[in-house]
């Protein structure tokens, strides 16, 4: 399977507000395999160059699954970043447009108990509960 993890990260050795995308792909067996090549990746990454070195928590906003190469193109991620109370805000959704039926793409978050989907749409900002958000687990800590 082909997995895209979508990850995100404040740049700490940044004053300003800064909210720091970074996809990432890898060939894995499932998606805990993906998981393990992505964070030992991350941390080589931390280890041998200054690219990661203003992130202390790296965030998984969705892990998308392909069964294969596609031959047509898929929006892997959808991703709006709004103000928010304490700086700024991630608003994300997995496959925005793929239907619900196909079995050549699924989509996962990091660190959900059940199936509701964290990366839901929003019509109106006002429906964001930022607190929730504020609450949501890193992937990797440095």
């Amino acid at each position: 399977m082909l997995y895209i993890g979508n990850f995100s990260y404040n740049d700490d050795s940044d004053s300003k507000d800064n909210y720091c995308l970074m996809p990432c792909v890898v060939e894995a067996e499932n998606a805990d395999e993906a998981m393990e090549k992505f964070a030992d990746h991350f941390q080589v990454i931390r280890k041998n160059s200054d690219l990661l070195d203003g992130a202390h928590e790296i965030f998984l906003d969705s892990l998308c699954e392909l069964e294969g190469t596609p031959s047509e193109p898929v929006i892997c991620q959808w991703q709006k970043i709004v103000p928010a109370l304490d700086g700024l805000c991630s608003i994300t959704s997995a496959l925005p447009v793929v239907d619900e039926d196909n079995d050549f793409a699924n989509a996962y978050g990091w660190g959900e108990e059940d199936d509701e989907d964290e990366h839901g749409h929003y019509d109106d900002l006002d429906d964001i509960d930022e607190d929730a958000m504020a609450e949501s687990e890193p992937f990797l800590l440095f």
